[in-house]
């Protein structure tokens, strides 16, 4: 049995164990889709298509589907060339097996599930096409802690960043845009701050002098910002140092880096066009 085989008998099994009608190398007026599911006048085409096939082409047989009301579900086995972001006009999927050869399917770089789970939930319509991603309210963090030395007064301070992105509950990265002098770095968010705090507060024995967060007007640039300042004079360490140092532990070695859990205190959203499988219903936006 050829692969392509394999995955069209796996879609129709799936139908039948879940009670759904599927029928295959069904056509249609001038489309033949391989396999084809009436699914409650929701009607759903499924195209496996394993050989290479350009963007252009795929949606040249994409219209023939919307034009008739069908929703064309593609299951390719490489990334279509030019196909930048996901469309809400075209649900593309990518089709592997794994180690064990079982069929997985992967919705980008958010989530991997077996192709079962895939199809029982795309038929059911737990996986919806969302412009905008949203952030789940629980977050693991990693805090990487590093020391800077206070230039006017020399005191040992030491300074953290957030080295982990925030997720959305389909698994989408949530990366707000960040600037120095703008105070919106996620360290200056309280609730990181807040974790930060009590890490130091429980681990008395590692001597951490935390730099402490506030606003703090900076003569360099002449405004006031969200800024580190020392423990023990309160001066400020300019942004662009802080940055400089991140960008050396972001791009290497970290000696002390804690895990830990947030609540958000707000939802951060980012335009991400997306297929929203999330974990427990809660889809984006």
């Amino acid at each position: 049995m050829t692969k392509h085989e394999n995955i069209q008998m796996e879609i129709v099994a799936t139908c039948r164990n879940i009670g759904v009608e599927a029928i295959q190398e069904y056509r249609g007026l001038d489309w033949r889709a391989d396999v084809y599911i009436p699914n409650n006048g929701k009607p759903i085409a499924f195209e496996i298509q394993l050989s290479p096939q350009s963007l252009a082409k795929t949606l040249e047989r994409q219209t023939k589907y919307i034009r008739d009301g069908v929703i064309g579900c593609w299951l390719f086995e490489n990334p279509v060339p030019k196909l930048i972001e996901e469309r809400p006009d075209l649900p593309v999927f990518y089709v592997q097996e794994n180690e064990a050869s079982n069929l997985i399917v992967n919705l980008g770089d958010r989530r991997k599930v077996d192709l079962q789970s895939f199809l029982e939930n795309f038929i059911s319509d737990n996986i919806q096409f969302k412009t905008l991603a949203n952030t789940k309210k629980t977050q693991v963090v990693n805090l990487v802690f590093y020391d800077m030395s206070c230039w006017k007064c020399g005191e040992l301070n030491h300074l953290f960043f957030v080295d982990t992105p925030f997720y959305s509950a389909c698994n989408a990265k949530i990366e707000p845009d960040e600037a120095i002098w703008e105070s919106n770095n996620m360290e200056y968010r309280p609730e990181i701050i807040e974790l930060a705090q009590k890490y130091v507060a429980n681990n008395k024995d590692l001597n951490l002098n935390l730099a402490q967060i506030k606003m703090r007007h900076s003569k360099t640039v002449n405004k006031s910002y969200m800024s580190f300042g020392c423990c023990k004079c309160d001066s400020i360490f300019g942004d662009f140092f802080v940055m400089e140092a991140k960008l050396e532990l972001i791009y290497g070695p970290k000696e002390l880096v804690f895990q830990g859990e947030i609540e958000l205190l707000e939802t951060i959203q980012l335009p991400i066009p997306h297929w929203c499988f999330p974990n427990n219903d809660h889809f984006c936006e």
